[in-house]
């Protein structure tokens, strides 16, 4: 048997994680496309997606 390199656990494969961290790693990507939808619903993505665009024209502006 292999040991989990996160935690030290016990697991029957050498490249997978022990069950308990993948949970932990599920819980983490929840959380992601929670803050993800609450952005979307917000309006941030567009306000993001304004300010990168800003920031091209300026880069492009003192290139060119």
């Amino acid at each position: 048997m292999a040991k989990c390199e996160k935690c030290g656990a016990r697991k029957r494969r050498r490249t997978r994680s022990c069950p308990r961290c993948r949970s932990e790693s599920a819980d983490r990507a929840e959380t992601a496309v929670e803050a993800a939808e609450l952005a979307a619903e917000l309006g941030l993505l567009g306000w993001i997606g304004r300010g990168l665009m800003t920031v091209v024209r300026l880069v492009l502006r003192t290139i060119g």
